[in-house]
């Protein structure tokens, strides 16, 4: 995730971070009701919680690199983090990627057919490389990828994945690209803003559809917005506001809605998770308790986007918020 949102939700943080509470994972429906805590934890920051297409189980990251503070939060960096699973009710949980020193596994997304979990990996003076994780065997493979580049945050749908890559020779630039599930076809699908200071691409999801992709475009500095990119034509349509902190868009399953995370920095009040009609019309927050901080959110799969739809997302602790 990138730094400015981290920082911008860590400014607000409360202090008490001892709590039992202090991070969270929960669910609730689109409209705000039914909300409930899966799991929680005193000083480890746990994102990017994703669904099964079964609605049975949930993977997620969790931090373990903790700052002066004693706390591991993702602006501490990838290192020692881990892909996790449990039960949709928040039991069995185990590591399906342990944390190790000097190395990552984070950003985990399921395949289509549930069988495996596509991840983001580093190993020790290795760069990242997109991983999927076989859940019968436990077998981790290396999904190729464009050589040379360093890859992170996949996304599958149908025998297509995007994800961002950087020429390590460009580091302040990440392009989107897109290619078949076995490597094959692969085409750079961006080129932010080649012209201006902080053109990267984050965080991109493809529609149910596969006709669109929705990346998290840096458009200056502490100024995020959501962009859709057409993937036969590449033809761009900006969704946010002009001087909007969007972030992390995810798609509802019937691709009608986009949900995401939204700061203002002079409003944090106002800070939380967002919907948007595809068109760029009908923005609305997404109505939830007091007293946290909420990130990274999904739908679940398959179940369109109603009121009733359920949603999974992320919580820090913040009594003002």
């Amino acid at each position: 995730m990138p730094a400015v949102l981290m920082l911008l939700a860590s400014g607000v943080a409360s202090c008490a971070e001892q709590d039992p509470e202090s991070f969270g994972i929960f669910t609730s429906t689109l409209d705000g009701n039914g909300m409930k805590r899966l799991i929680s934890d005193p000083s480890r920051e746990m994102n990017h919680a994703r669904v099964s297409p079964d609605r049975e189980w949930v993977t997620f990251t969790r931090y373990n690199k903790k700052g002066w503070d004693g706390v591991a939060v993702e602006t501490n960096g990838y290192e020692e983090t881990e892909i996790m699973l449990m039960r949709l009710d928040g039991s069995e949980l185990r590591s399906l990627v342990p944390a190790q020193k000097d190395s990552f596994a984070a950003n985990g997304q399921w395949t289509p057919d549930g069988k495996a979990i596509l991840f983001v990996g580093r190993s020790p003076d290795e760069a990242t490389e997109l991983r999927r994780y076989d859940l019968d065997s436990g077998k981790i493979t290396t999904v190729s990828g464009p050589k040379g580049m360093w890859l992170s945050e996949p996304h599958q749908v149908g025998t297509q994945i995007v994800f961002p890559a950087q020429d390590p020779k460009h580091k302040k630039k990440n392009a989107v690209w897109v290619m078949n599930a076995d490597g094959s076809n692969q085409r750079q699908l961006t080129d932010p803003a080649p012209d201006k200071p902080f053109p990267v691409d984050f965080d991109p999801k493809l529609s149910p559809d596969g006709a669109t992709v929705a990346v998290m475009r840096r458009i200056g500095q502490d100024n995020w917005h959501i962009v859709l990119v057409d993937v036969g034509s590449g033809k761009e349509v900006d969704l946010s506001p002009p001087e909007s902190v969007d972030g992390v868009p995810e798609w509802s399953s019937d691709g009608q809605l986009l949900i995401f995370w939204h700061v203002d920095p002079k409003d944090l009040h106002s800070s939380g998770l967002y919907t948007v009609r595809a068109d760029g019309r009908g923005r609305q927050r997404v109505p939830l308790m007091h007293g946290y901080f909420y990130t990274m959110p999904a739908f679940f799969p398959g179940e369109s986007s109603q009121p009733g739809t359920r949603i999974i997302f992320s919580g820090r602790k913040n009594p003002a918020m």
